[in-house]
């Protein structure tokens, strides 16, 4: 694959660097993009501005309340017990009293997912969905790095199949199709107990996909996997093109999914993952991507973990020239190419 490479993308040979030049590389060549996230379910760190003190911390009084029966179990069971709660349940026995407030707020699972995933929880919050899904489950989700289908950094959890998933996964892979529940009705002539089987719920107005699609309806949908495996009927050929549409094309994808970072429970690292500010500008210098070659746009748009990128950034020619050419982290690199300045292509949402 190397030999196919064209000049001036992939490094003749390894780039070497220090391990304490590794935060500075990855400021100066590596971006966020911040137009997939704005493609799924979001809310504007506005909103939760009066929220995230509500409901991270613990009343500053003292607390002369007690739990009833939970007062008689070992602490360690008792923590447990909170851990398998799903998140709906757990929300409103934190509401119970200063007591339960104080319990749920101590457990380090709890504070991990509403300072991390406060965006999800929102999401679970307002689909109903926060009752199928467990404190435990919510923490292992953000503790999880790879995509759980192929491998690469999944920064996207699919709602409806709590699926950890990379950006190209939630489009396109059959695990994380989402289709609405009157098409999928139709397209496999569900009975009413098959329906009463699926998981489900209705959408969130907002504006989802990478072409900003605004939905203002709310639409009731359901997995299409999901809902394959329950009526046991797999619709072949013309039948299943429609039912089964993958890409962009597929707005319930957005509308069924929302972002989530990766916490390293060792290190206590958060990461949104990262692209390659390199390949980017590989493309603005039409070094790859003049012929439109599909593999060139898909390594602009890949995204990364930190380890990752920088074994990336070891053999990335235009990548090291940003690095060079920014006196190695003491400045701006002059090159900076416009997708990675503003992070994406997107119209502001804030």
């Amino acid at each position: 694959m190397a030999a196919l490479m064209p000049r001036g993308y992939r490094s003749v040979t390894e780039y070497r660097f220090r391990e304490e030049q590794a935060d500075a590389i990855v400021r100066v060549a590596s971006y966020h993009r911040k137009d997939y996230c704005y493609s799924v379910i979001w809310f504007s760190p506005r909103e939760h501005v009066g929220i995230r003190p509500s409901i991270a911390t613990p009343f500053q009084r003292t607390c002369n309340t007690e739990l009833g029966s939970f007062d008689r179990l070992p602490l360690e069971l008792l923590h447990d017990v909170l851990l398998r709660l799903d998140m709906y349940s757990l929300f409103n026995f934190r509401q119970t009293n200063l007591g339960s407030r104080r319990m749920v707020d101590s457990l380090k699972q709890y504070q991990m997912v509403v300072s991390h995933g406060l965006n999800l929880l929102c999401a679970l919050l307002r689909t109903r969905l926060a009752n199928s899904i467990s404190l435990f489950e919510f923490y292992d989700a953000l503790c999880t790095k790879a995509c759980t289908l192929c491998g690469e950094f999944g920064g996207f959890i699919s709602l409806l199949t709590w699926t950890r998933c990379c950006f190209k996964c939630l489009q396109e892979a059959p695990e994380t199709q989402v289709q609405s529940l009157a098409f999928t009705r139709k397209q496999l002539r569900l009975t009413k107990a098959e329906i009463r089987q699926l998981r489900s719920f209705k959408t969130l107005p907002g504006i989802y996909s990478m072409e900003d699609s605004v939905r203002k309806s709310r639409i009731t949908v359901v997995s299409i996997r999901q809902a394959i495996l329950v009526s046991g009927r797999h619709p072949h050929g013309q039948a299943y093109a429609p039912l089964a549409k993958t890409g962009r094309d597929n707005k319930f994808n957005f509308m069924g999914s929302c972002a989530l970072p990766y916490y390293a429970r060792r290190t206590g690292k958060v990461e949104h993952g990262m692209s390659c500010a390199g390949c980017q500008l590989a493309i603005e210098k039409n070094i790859i991507g003049c012929r439109s070659e599909k593999w060139a746009f898909e390594a602009r748009d890949k995204v990364y973990a930190q380890d990752s990128f920088l074994e990336h950034f070891r053999w990335c020619e235009q990548a090291q020239l940003l690095w060079k050419s920014s006196s190695e982290g003491n400045k701006k690199p002059p090159e900076l190419p416009e997708g990675a300045r503003r992070r994406g292509y997107f119209k502001d949402k804030q």
